[in-house]
């Protein structure tokens, strides 16, 4: 048999993680699993909940220009991370948004992939954005923030020390 899930949030990853143990036969490694994913964000929460919270924004395509939005678990770690996504109030994964509402709402720092990082820098449209111009482009490491799996506790870690340079676990 065939199973697919949807996983857009964080609670989806466990949810699932759960479904496959039950599954597979093997609840108690799933148990294992969520337990320690869930761990892993507790403890970036905690060392990052009296911090500054840089406000973010996360593009995922160019054109049209689509970003994290609240509904996705890529918008949690950023918020896990000690970050605010501008657009974490928007109910999609990643919507459509004008490069105007981008500029009006001004993040501190823009999330980016490395050739992401290269193309804004060198946009004269990017520079407009203040992160930009002030080389707040942080490159993310995409191995370990962009699928929702047992690498989540990681990913937070991972934009933690970008948002907050120096912060120890």
């Amino acid at each position: 048999p065939t199973v697919a899930f949807r996983v857009d949030r964080i609670a989806d990853f466990a949810r699932v993680t759960r479904a496959l143990g039950a599954l597979s036969g093997d609840t108690a490694a799933a148990r294992l699993t969520v337990d320690s994913v869930t761990a892993a964000l507790d403890a970036v929460r905690r060392a990052t909940a009296s911090l500054a919270r840089p406000t973010a924004v996360w593009p995922v395509w160019e054109t049209p220009l689509l970003v994290i939005g609240g509904a996705s678990f890529m918008s949690e770690l950023v918020e896990i991370a000690g970050g605010r996504n501008v657009f974490g109030t928007l109910a999609q994964p990643s919507p459509q948004v004008a490069f105007e509402d981008l500029l009006r709402r001004d993040p501190d720092v823009v999330l980016a992939g490395p050739n992401s990082r290269l193309r804004y820098l060198a946009s004269p449209r990017w520079r407009a954005l203040r992160a930009v111009q002030e080389g707040r482009v942080l490159v993310i490491d995409t191995n370990l923030v962009m699928r929702p799996a047992v690498r989540l506790g990681e990913g937070a870690r991972s934009l933690a020390r970008l948002l907050h340079p120096g912060i120890t676990f």
